[in-house]
Parts: C-alpha cells; sequence; structure tokens
C-alpha cells in the first residue's frame, strides 16, 4: 500500500514541475469531519448505558488525468476518529504508523466511439443502489477491485464486470474469509425509452467460500428490474430484485425484494413516500433461505437514518424487513433544504420467540424512526449537513436486539464538507 501512496505523492510532484507533460489534469480533495451525538445509534441503549460524543474525518486526495482515449484516476484517503492515535505517551500524541489507504486506482480505456474498458479499484453504482453502492455515509465507502466494460450512447447503456478476490499472493490453496466476497460477475443494460422514461435490468452473480479454510465457492444469483420516470416535477421508480443460487453456507436460496418511490414537487414543498419490501425467512420452508441478501447494496439512504437495519439477519432475526415512509423536502432558498422523514418498520415474516413460554411468534411492528436534519450549501466547494433522528421501539424490537429497556433511541450529527480544487489544466 505505502509504494501505491508513495506513486500518488511523486505523480504530484512530477505534474507540479512539469506542465509540459499535462493534458487534462485536475488535482482535487475532500475534508469531511462529522460528530456525533449517539444515545441508540444503530442499536438501542439499555438501561444503564451512557451516550457518546464522538468526531470522525475523512481526508482525500485525488488526481485525475484524461489525455484522447486515455483517462485515469487515482486517490488516497485517511480515515479516523478524533483521538484513535495508537503512538502517544503523557506528552503528546504523535500519530500512527499507517492510516493512509488506496481508495480509488483505476484507468480507463476508450474505443470502439462508445465503448471502454476499465481497470482497478473503482466504484459501482447503479440505478437505485440496492445491491451495488459506494455507501458513502461510511467514511471508508465501497470500492471494487474489478474489470469494467461500457457501451453507453443516448439510447442504451451496457456494463458488465468482473471481480475475482485473493486475501494474499499465494501459489497454491487460495483459502478466502467466508465473510467477504470471493467473486462478483454482473452485467447490466439500460433502455432509454423517452427523455423522461428509462428502464434497466441487471444480472449479477456473488461468490462465497464455505469456510476460512474450503476453496468450495458457493454463488448466489440477483436479478432485476428498475424503472425511473422524472418529467414535470414528478421523480417516481420502482424496482424488483430476485435472488437464487446458493448462501454461504450452501443452502438453496429464494429471495426477493420489491421497492417503489413517489417525489412531487409543488412550488418550495416536494413530499415523496415509498416502500421496501424484503423478504425473510418463512418457517414452512426450512429447506431454502429466504432472506434477501442485501450484498453491498445502500443502507443509511433507505432504511432509517440511524442504521437499525444495516444487517439483516441480526436486526431481524431473519425474518426480512418492511419499511413504508415518508418524507417531506422544504426547500428554503438556494442554499438551503429542510428535510423530515417518517419510516414505519415491521417484519416482513414470523420469526420464532424463543424468549417466551406462552407467545411463540414475535409481533410483527419493529417500531418508528423519525428524522429531520437540514442540507445547507455554502458554495460548490463547502457544505453543512446535521440533523436529529428519534427511533420508537416496540417490544419485538427490543427483544430481538436483546436490551433491558425499551426507551426510545436518539442520535444528532453535523458534518462540514469542504472539497477543494488544487489544480485543473485543459
Amino acid at each position: 500500500m505505502m509504494k501505491s501512496i508513495s506513486a500518488t505523492i511523486f505523480a504530484v510532484f512530477l505534474l507540479l514541475l512539469c506542465p509540459k507533460l499535462w493534458a487534462q489534469t485536475r488535482i482535487d480533495g475532500e475534508f469531511r469531519i462529522r460528530s456525533e451525538f449517539r444515545n441508540g445509534y444503530s442499536g438501542l441503549p439499555g438501561s444503564s448505558s451512557s451516550p457518546v460524543f464522538i468526531t470522525g474525518q475523512r481526508s482525500r486526495l485525488q488526481i485525475e488525468y484524461r489525455k484522447d482515449w486515455l483517462k485515469t484516476k487515482m486517490g488516497i484517503q485517511d480515515v479516523r476518529i478524533w483521538g484513535d492515535e495508537k503512538i502517544y505517551n503523557k506528552t503528546g500524541v504523535f500519530g500512527d504508523q499507517s492510516s493512509l489507504d488506496l481508495n480509488e486506482a483505476w484507468i480507463e480505456l476508450s474505443f470502439l466511439k462508445n465503448a471502454s474498458l476499465k481497470v482497478g479499484r473503482q466504484y459501482f453504482d447503479y440505478d437505485d443502489s440496492r445491491l451495488l453502492s459506494n455507501r458513502n455515509w461510511n467514511n471508508n465507502s465501497v470500492k471494487y477491485d474489478a474489470v469494467l466494460f461500457s457501451i453507453v450512447n443516448e439510447k442504451y447503456q451496457l456494463q458488465t464486470a468482473w471481480s475475482f478476490n485473493n486475501e494474499n499472493d499465494v501459489n497454491l490453496d487460495a483459502f478466502y474469509p467466508s465473510g467477504k466476497m470471493k467473486s462478483l460477475g454482473f452485467a447490466r443494460f439500460q433502455y432509454n425509452l423517452t427523455p423522461s422514461l428509462y428502464a434497466s435490468i441487471l444480472a449479477l452473480g456473488s461468490g462465497f467460500t464455505r469456510n476460512d479454510s474450503s476453496e468450495t465457492i458457493y454463488v448466489r444469483g440477483s436479478y432485476g428490474i428498475y424503472i425511473s420516470y422524472r418529467n414535470s416535477g414528478i421523480n417516481s421508480w420502482f424496482s424488483y430484485y430476485h435472488q437464487n443460487g446458493k448462501n454461504a453456507q450452501g443452502t438453496n436460496v429464494r429471495a426477493w425484494n420489491l421497492n417503489a418511490r413517489a417525489d412531487r414537487s409543488e412550488g418550495r414543498i416536494r413530499p415523496g413516500f415509498g416502500f421496501s419490501l424484503i423478504s425473510g425467512n418463512r418457517l414452512t420452508d426450512v429447506s431454502n433461505d429466504n432472506l434477501f441478501d442485501l450484498h453491498y447494496g445502500v443502507r443509511h439512504a433507505t432504511y432509517g437514518y440511524m442504521d437499525y437495519f444495516s444487517n439483516l439477519p441480526k436486526s431481524t432475526g431473519g425474518g426480512g424487513l418492511n419499511d413504508f415512509y415518508a418524507v417531506v423536502d422544504l426547500t428554503l432558498n438556494e442554499k438551503l433544504n429542510l428535510i423530515a422523514e417518517y419510516h414505519y418498520f415491521r417484519l416482513n415474516s414470523r420469526v420464532n420467540n424463543p424468549t417466551s413460554l406462552t407467545v411463540n411468534f414475535y409481533d410483527y411492528p419493529l417500531g418508528s424512526e423519525i428524522d429531520l436534519w437540514f442540507r445547507l450549501r455554502f458554495s460548490q466547494m463547502v457544505s453543512l449537513n446535521g440533523g436529529y433522528s428519534i427511533m420508537l421501539p416496540t417490544g419485538t424490537l427490543q427483544l430481538l436486539q436483546q436490551t433491558d429497556s425499551r426507551k426510545s433511541a436518539h442520535w444528532g450529527w453535523l458534518q462540514l464538507t469542504v472539497k477543494p480544487v488544487f489544480l485543473t489544466y485543459q
């Protein structure tokens, strides 16, 4: 990793000293600092739990280069919690041994007018981001080491990608952690029916090893359709995904996910509503895995900002999730938006209740979440976001999370983002 970081720093130095090497070059950065008050973020607080205040920071440096049919990008990032340094003593805090990471590193070759081949560490994020996303709320974000072939024109798009991973540079016995995706391949086709309407289909295969000491790979297939319509202040979309194949334990998969949302602008107010139905395991079908796998899909922006349902097997006991929500976005002026969201969560299927001798199953309702937040843009480079959220749990959520309290959970946050452009050359 340090070799990649050194190469990035050397490239910046070379570009600054040798303007004749420049084609279309851009060097930019990002500083994102987020402070949070957590009293039940991502999990219900216990009766004796104490709230915490925490600040995290993401710092990025990126270089993008274009010339003729060649485009490249390399970016490094440092992600830290204020105060997490490991090198310190009573006289001072001196830093970490290594905290930089390679965020992006890819080359893209264009050919045949509309086709391109992109190789290296890159982001995948399409349509409603239900299976592949960059999950940008997470300071590290999610990226993929892969090969991507694309054809893009005004009428249609085609993307197909492949990735196969190893943990070390080995010659034999390429064991891989079972909790990490071993292989990924997908094909996506989008057709623009009108300027306002398009549809896309996606077929994706993801492979996981049976265990940490096995080379057997089980592949889960995910197939979906997405339809988007935008016109005259209306923004609406619909998606459906089906999964088959085998999960990481070798069990047959039969799962599905249905989503829809519609927003309409009414002057400065834009109300919207939507739902996401995620199938869960069925007690009458023990031979199959019916819990839909979210893969590397988005969580924070879809299932409540308090992130209670980022891990569905754990947070729902395998019962899946029904999320019904309403949103109101108020534009006060060109720089400031106020947003209010309400989520109502339920289990998608019955879950056994092992804690009770009289009640066999948990009740379906899980709780309600209220998210209030704002977005303030000082300029193209500087923005400030913040908000406050409340989770109102039911007894089912309390039992699933194995806490001794059913009190409401609270979370507040404030995030400053600055994206400076250090150099551009056309």
